[in-house]
Order: structure tokens, then sequence, then C-alpha cells
């Protein structure tokens, strides 16, 4: 059988409030705003026979997981990168939908680093579930979005990035819980380029914060307050501007900004920025949650060309950051 092949767009969260305490994992998640982005994740599957040798408790077939530098993921060192996708087969397995007979082997690649921000564990899982249901013949199309969510929500990887994937471009998500319904989310178009940043080996888990009390009420006001105020008229490309500043104001209310490492990236980054020849076109925010940035242009109607932000994004190479360009990615049909 021919392999099927799937791609899913990461996602930047630039402000949220958390919503998590409804018992139904599809109504739980989070309002706020951001941005999906063309470098994600990358699913292969193809459907094979069963090995027949021995007992195997295992519901999974082979999964690999390659990192951004082409190199194979270590199942023993980092688990958490391997047993989502258990989640998934163990979904299909339940259901009927694979025979006893068969396995569906996954060859996964990432295109961006994980627990930095950038949705990655919503991609992959949207990313596999989709190659499932394709591989597999189902035609529900609805069914790998809601799939995806209710794992992340089990797992306390994420909140709303699946629901953001759902609409694409630059999207403003009005209610919480999986996509189609019942949350709610609307996005427009735009295809410029995007400098993502962040600090190698400063990652964030997304539990560490969503699950916090210490944490969850200054980012539910913050984030709150922010949609309240971005749902006022209607949502298109002239509302980008607004965007960057709510969530500016919303890095600092929180109070994620104050959290040092996040600081002090945010500084070096806007030194390189000033430093540069499009200081009064480009501006950095902060990725929700890990210690990363990106950097946009202040409109969407000037955007500076992707050229003048790979010379940038060496510079930021040279300061030990990592940094890769991409582009917001188009709204999903």
């Amino acid at each position: 059988m021919v392999p099927v092949r799937v791609h899913c767009p990461a996602h930047i969260t630039l402000l949220f409030s958390i919503h998590d305490s409804d018992s139904r994992l599809s109504h739980q998640g989070s309002r706020g705003a951001g941005f999906c982005v063309e470098s994600g994740v990358n699913v292969s599957a193809e459907l094979s026979e069963r090995s027949s040798m021995g007992v195997r408790k295992d519901v999974s077939g082979q999964v690999n997981v390659w990192n951004r530098n082409e190199s194979l993921v270590d199942s023993e060192k980092e688990p958490s990168c391997y047993s989502m996708y258990h989640d998934i087969a163990e979904h299909f397995r339940n259901s009927g939908s694979i025979d006893e007979s068969q396995d569906v082997n996954l060859d996964v690649r990432l295109e961006l680093p994980c627990s930095q921000g950038f949705g990655m564990s919503a991609a992959g899982l949207l990313a596999a579930a989709e190659a499932y249901i394709r591989v597999l013949g189902i035609t529900d199309s609805t069914l790998a979005a809601g799939l995806a969510h209710r794992i992340e929500r089990r797992r306390s990887t994420g909140l709303g990035d699946v629901l953001a994937m759902s609409a694409g471009g630059v999207e403003l998500r009005l209610e919480p819980g999986a996509p189609p319904e019942p949350g709610v989310v609307t996005g427009f178009a735009s295809d410029a380029p995007v400098l993502l940043v962040w600090r190698p080996g400063e990652g964030r888990h997304t539990s560490g914060y969503i699950d916090s009390p210490d944490w969850r009420d200054g980012i539910s006001a913050a984030g709150g307050d922010a949609v309240d105020r971005l749902r006022q008229g209607e949502w298109n490309a002239d509302r980008w501007p607004e965007l960057l500043e709510e969530s500016h104001v919303f890095a600092e209310a929180s109070g994620l900004l104050a959290e040092p490492e996040r600081k002090a990236l945010l500084a070096d980054v806007n030194a390189i920025i000033e430093r540069s020849a499009y200081s009064t076109d480009l501006c950095a925010c902060l990725c929700m949650l890990g210690v990363s940035a990106v950097i946009v242009p202040r409109t969407l109607t000037r955007p500076v060309v992707e050229v003048s932000l790979k010379e940038l994004a060496e510079q930021l190479r040279g300061c030990g950051l990592g940094a890769q360009v991409t582009r917001i990615a188009p709204l999903q049909s």
C-alpha cells in the first residue's frame, strides 16, 4: 500500500484564557488569538500486517519520530514524544477500525522544536489522526480534530491549538472546545513571512501553567479581557496591529513576561531588531507558552521580505538562539 502523507501547520498562541472546568474534554479549551504557520509536523502512515510473533500488548504499530535536525528522537529519553501516538492507536484499535491482523506504522517528522509554544503536540496529534483516518478509509471528516483535541486535554499538553488549526490563518478563538463544535473560531488570511526564535534547552511544558493555581487566574483574566476587546467588530487584516498590541498587554498583565528567561529572550531579540534596518517595520511578540518569540511585520500591508528575515535569523543564531523563517499558514477550507 502507498503510504498516506499528512502535513499539519504549527500554531503560535499570542494570548489566551483557560476554560477547563467542564468534565467533558471536548468542551474544555481556551479563548484566545494567534496564527498558524506553515512549518509544523509531517506524518506518513502505512497499513501493514501485524506481527504474529509472541503476544503483543502494545496497540501501536511502529512509530518513528524525527526532530528538525533529522535525528531520531530517543523513545526512552523522550517518551512523551511517542506516547501520544499510542493514544491515537488505542482509540482506533478499541473502536474496531483496525483489524487485529493489522498495524498502522507512523513516520513523524518535526519541523520545529517541541515545548516552545509552537503547538507541536497538537500538530502531531492532528496530523497523525488524519493519517489514520485516510489509511483506514474512514469517511468522518470531523473525527481527527475532535480526537486530537480530546487527547490534548487529557494529557494537558494544550488548550486551543487544535481549534486554531481548524481555522488556519490569523485566528480568534471565541468559544472554547473541540472543532467543529462546541469550539467557535474565526480567521483571516495572510501569507506574511515571520521569524520564530527560541532559547534552546529552555522549553516549557504547557501543563506547568494551565494546571497551576499560581498562573491560572492571572492568565485567564488577562486573556479574557483581550478577547473581549478583539471580538468587537469584524475580524480581518485591519485588526493585525491591534492583535500585536493586545499580545504585549497580555504578556505583561498575565505575569508571563516577568519570568526572567522570557524577559531576557525578548530583550535580546528586540536589541537585534533595533540594530537592523527594519526596526520600524518589525516587532517581536512572545509565544505562549515557551521561552520563544516571533518576529512579525507591524502591518500586513508592508511585510518584510523573507530574505531579510533570514539575515536576522543568522544574527540570532550567532547569539546562541534557535531561529527559523516560515510563513503564516493559509486558511483551512
